[in-house]
C-alpha cells in the first residue's frame, strides 16, 4: 500500500512519542502526523494495572510537578482535575544500613544520625573546606561524592541513589549527565554546603532531602497519562507498526519500513524509541549514529507489587519508602510505601509495597522466576518491614533494558547523535535515553524534537 507524504511521522509510542505526536497533531494538524508503535498498546514502560483494588504502576509512579510542561500537556489532555498528589509522609526518605532503617535528614540533625560512624560524620563536615570543580568531564556520580562528602557518605548516601534513580552503579554513572544540578551546584557555589545555606537564605522552604517537587500521578496509577493521550490521538496512532529501518526517496523525503510490510513516508521523522530500537533502524542508513546509539547501555529491573493487610506489616511505613546501598549485600534495591503515598491506590486498611530488583551490576534478578523473586521478597523485604504473612496480592512486572544507564562518556555519545541530526535534516532523536530519564525528561525531550521538526518544516 502507497502511504501519502506525512510532514512528521514520531516512531515510538512510549510517552515521549505520545507528547511529541500529539503537539504535532495540534500544530500541523492530524492528517499530517502518524506515530508508529511497534506494541499492541502505547505507554512504553509507563503502565499501571488495576488489581483486586490495588493501582499496580508496572514502571513509573509518577512524576515531579515541578515541571510546568508536563502540566501543560496534561492540561491539555484535560486531565489537571485528576491529578494526586503524594501524602506529606511522602517527604520521609529511608535507607536501610547497619540492619536497621534510618531516616535520611538534614542539617543540622543529620550530624546526630547513627547511619553515619563519628569519622564518617566528621568527614561530612569537612565538605565547606573542600576546593570547588568547575570542570565535572569524565567524574562518576561516586568519585564526585567521595571527593566532597568522603568515601563513607559515598558509599551510604549516593550509591543508593544511582540506584533508586538509574538502577545503576554510581562508580560508573556520569554526574554531568545524570545529575547536571549537582554538577552545576559544585560550579555555581564551590560546595553542597555553601550551595544550601545560599538557597535558604534566598526561600527557607528549600529542601536538603532530595529534589523539589511533589511526587504525583493519578488514582488508577501513572499509566492512565499514556492510556488518555493515546485516545486523544485517535487514529493518528498505529500500533503493531515496527519500524525495521529507515532509508530516503529520491525526493528527499523519509521512507520506513515496518514489520508488517507497510512503507511510511514522511518530510520529518522523530525517533521516540528506546535507543536500542532507533539503532536497529539506523545501522544501514548512518552507521556512526546507529553505533552511538547502540552503544548506550541499559539496567534490567523487576518491579514486585505486594499487597497486604495492613495489620499484617509491622514496620513503619510512614514515608516515602527506602534505599539499600550495594556493600548491604542484599538483592533488593529498595522498596516504595505506595499506599502511604497514594493511600488512594489502595483498599482500605491495606498496605502496598513496590519493591525493585535487578539494575546494572545485578542484571540476573531480574530474570529470576515468579517463585524465585518472591522467595527473596519473603528472606530480604519481610524482615526489614516486619511483615507477616504472605501478600495478599502479587504482581511482578519485568523490564529487560528496562532503565538508560548514562555512563562516563555519554557526552561523546550526545555529540555524535547531534551530528546525525545535522546530517540528516528533518530527523530527530528523542526519549529518555539521552537527557534525563524521569517523565518530565520525557515531555521536555519530546518538545525539544517538536520544536526543531516544526522549524524544519516551516523552513524547506
Amino acid at each position: 500500500m502507497m502511504h501519502p507524504v506525512k510532514q512528521a511521522i514520531v516512531v515510538g509510542g512510549g510517552v515521549t512519542g505520545l507528547c511529541a505526536a500529539f503537539y504535532l497533531a495540534r500544530d500541523l494538524g492530524r492528517e499530517h502526523v502518524t506515530l508508529l508503535e511497534a506494541g499492541d498498546s502505547a505507554g512504553g514502560t509507563t503502565r499501571s494495572e488495576a488489581a483486586d483494588g490495588y493501582a499496580c504502576d508496572c514502571g513509573p509512579n509518577g512524576f515531579l510537578d515541578r515541571e510546568p510542561a508536563t502540566l501543560e500537556w496534561i492540561e491539555a489532555l484535560g486531565l489537571s482535575g485528576e491529578l494526586l498528589r503524594a501524602n506529606e509522609f511522602a517527604k520521609r526518605r529511608f535507607i536501610y544500613t547497619g540492619g536497621r532503617l534510618h531516616e535520611v535528614v538534614g542539617p543540622p540533625r543529620f550530624f546526630f544520625s547513627p547511619m553515619l560512624s563519628i569519622k564518617g560524620r566528621l568527614r561530612l563536615m569537612c565538605e565547606p573546606f573542600i576546593p570547588g570543580r568547575r570542570d565535572h568531564t569524565g567524574e562518576t556520580i561516586w568519585a564526585f561524592a567521595a571527593r566532597r562528602i568522603g568515601t563513607e557518605a559515598a558509599n551510604i548516601l549516593v550509591d543508593p541513589m544511582a540506584s533508586g534513580v538509574f538502577g545503576g552503579d554510581a562508580r560508573v554513572l556520569s554526574l554531568e549527565h545524570c545529575f547536571p544540578r549537582m554538577a552545576a551546584v559544585e560550579r555555581d557555589y564551590g560546595g553542597l554546603t555553601r550551595a544550601l545555606i545560599s538557597k535558604r537564605l534566598q526561600r527557607m522552604a528549600v529542601s536538603p532531602l532530595g529534589p523539589s517537587g511533589r511526587l504525583t500521578s493519578f488514582r488508577e496509577g501513572i499509566g492512565r497519562l499514556p492510556v488518555e493521550a493515546a485516545k486523544a490521538l485517535g487514529d493518528v496512532l498505529r500500533t503493531g507498526e515496527r519500524v525495521l529501518r529507515i532509508t530516503t526517496t529520491s525526493e528527499g523525503h523519509y521512507a520506513l519500513e515496518s514489520s508488517s510490510g507497510e512503507t511510511y513516508y514522511a518530510r520529518s521523522v522523530i525517533f521516540a524509541a528506546p535507543s536500542y530500537a532507533a539503532a536497529e533502524c539506523c545501522r544501514e542508513f548512518d552507521v556512526s549514529a546507529g553505533k552511538a546509539l547502540e552503544s548506550i547501555r541499559y539496567a534490567d529491573i523487576a518491579v514486585v507489587c505486594t499487597g497486604y493487610p495492613r495489620a499484617a506489616v509491622r514496620g513503619n511505613t510512614n514515608g516515602f519508602g527506602f534505599l539499600v546501598p550495594r556493600h548491604e549485600n542484599l538483592r533488593v534495591l529498595g522498596c516504595l510505601w505506595t499506599s502511604t503515598m497514594f493511600p488512594e491506590q489502595a483498599p482500605p486498611e491495606r498496605t502496598l509495597l513496590r519493591t525493585m530488583f535487578g539494575g546494572y551490576t545485578d542484571p540476573e534478578t531480574a530474570a529470576l522466576s515468579d517463585d524465585e523473586l518472591m522467595a527473596l521478597v519473603r528472606r530480604e523485604l519481610h524482615p526489614i518491614m516486619g511483615i507477616e504473612g504472605e501478600p495478599e496480592l502479587l504482581r511482578i512486572y519485568r523490564w529487560r533494558r528496562g532503565i538508560p544507564q548514562y555512563l562516563v562518556g555519554h557526552g561523546d555519545i550526545l555529540r555524535e547523535i547531534e551530528a546525525a541530526e545535522a546530517r540528516h535534516p528533518g530527523l530527530f532523536f528523542a526519549g529518555n535515553a539521552y537527557r534525563g530519564v524521569g517523565l518530565n525528561d520525557s515531555v521536555l525531550s519530546a518538545l525539544r524534537a517538536c520544536r526543531l521538526a516544526t522549524a524544519f518544516l516551516r523552513s524547506a
